[in-house]
């Protein structure tokens, strides 16, 4: 236990005197719907009190778990656990502002049901089945819950009029896309989606799910919400960053087409900043640092983020209840040894492990958030497409509004 302690603690000075931890830097941290941390006033002022003694500087809070809504939406059913009448996400964002700390809605896209779907007559499953994501025998249960499915166009809006309603109506910092894929590689024959594929390609059979055009055609629906979700939030309030927690399943080859995010759930996040249609990428590195192969494997990833990053800005997700406070900051060291430009610590709800967790990072990281001059308007971009030029753009800002 001391020796534990002891590299802890020379971790945590090696941190402090080799980082710049420039202001730029993000440092931030999810909390999930499935746990307590922001169902109540009195949760989510412990939890900015969390933060700040942490050095967080961005709190990602999920305002969507399975269709439903922990904000105050006109659209979704409530979700479960919150305080009645209570909006989360307006408390946060008034508290944390006041602390100097950034808010980002993080909002599942596709996924809307976990094993047992909801029975609320309001929720979008039920509303529209037709809409929800098939194998080609007809079942829609995957290993993660039930998905709509992205080949379908309606399904696509109702998802942009969910975060439209959200960047209209509150001031936050940010929306981070999370589930913005397909379960697998056999999902997508959804009735409405297969109707599409048709009217698109001209092809009169149903694909095999190995087909190379219909696995890019999968990819291009994906991209497709991405790309006009981005355009129209921007069009409406330019400063807003967009991201999305993205998939990095196994070990990083040396192809990104080789990845699981490209092949198997159709999830091109490095096209995606190549066209610049995402402000930042959130990588979900969730490798443990306790034994070789993990610790491997994330410096690894880290890598494959450096070369895959199209000029845009990368906080990596590190894993905080597979690891303990020593491999925590030893991945937070690995970032910035990479050169990327932050993190995001997964996860930061209401728990004894937060508590360990925040005291080991007190001494490792400023504990003031200092906001950065925010970036011009971005302009909406065009269509997917390889960028003139590889020079590195500007990080999005972390400045509160």
């Amino acid at each position: 236990m001391v020796t534990r302690l002891l590299i802890i603690a020379f971790i945590a000075l090696a941190i402090a005197a080799s980082c710049s931890c420039s202001a730029e830097e993000m440092r931030g941290a999810w909390m999930g719907a499935w746990w307590p941390g922001y169902f109540t006033a009195e949760q989510v002022d412990a939890s900015i009190a969390a933060a700040k003694k942490a050095g967080i500087n961005a709190l990602f809070i999920q305002v969507r778990k399975n269709a439903d809504a922990y904000y105050d939406s006109k659209i979704e059913p409530r979700g479960s656990g919150i305080a009645a009448g209570f909006d989360a996400l307006a408390y946060t964002i008034e508290k944390a502002h006041a602390q100097g700390i950034a808010v980002h809605a993080w909002v599942n896209a596709f996924r809307v049901g976990s094993a047992k779907p909801s029975t609320d007559p309001k929720n979008v499953v039920n509303l529209h089945p037709d809409w929800i994501n098939k194998i080609p025998d007809g079942k829609i249960m995957g290993t993660e819950g039930v998905y709509l499915d992205p080949g379908v166009p309606a399904a696509r809006d109702y998802i942009a009029k969910i975060i439209l309603d959200i960047a209209t109506r509150y001031n936050v910092d940010g929306i981070q896309w999370d589930y913005i894929r397909y379960p697998d590689s056999k999902f997508g024959y959804s009735d409405a989606a297969l109707a599409h594929y048709y009217a698109d390609t001209g092809a009169t059979t149903k694909p095999d799910p190995t087909d190379p055009k219909w696995a890019q055609w999968k990819r291009d629906q994906v991209t497709a919400l991405v790309r006009d979700v981005y355009k129209q939030v921007h069009a409406i309030k330019p400063k807003i960053v967009m991201s999305a927690s993205t998939i990095t399943w196994g070990s990083c080859p040396a192809d990104y087409t080789r990845t699981e995010a490209y092949w198997r759930v159709c999830q091109d996040w490095k096209a995606w900043m190549s066209a610049g249609i995402l402000d930042a990428n959130l990588p979900m590195a969730y490798k443990d640092e306790r034994t070789a192969q993990g610790a491997q494997s994330f410096r690894g990833w880290l890598a494959g983020f450096a070369k895959w990053n199209g000029g845009m800005p990368t906080y990596v997700g590190i894993d905080v209840d597979n690891n303990d406070d020593a491999g925590v900051l030893a991945q937070i060291d690995a970032v910035r040894k990479a050169g990327l430009e932050g993190y995001v610590l997964y996860k930061f709800n209401q728990s004894q492990r937060r508590n360990t967790l925040v005291d080991a990072m007190a001494g490792s990281v400023k504990q003031t958030p200092e906001p950065i001059k925010a970036p011009e308007p971005i302009k909406a971009p065009e269509p997917v497409k390889a960028p003139d030029s590889t020079k590195p753009r500007l990080a999005p800002s972390l400045v509160v509004k």
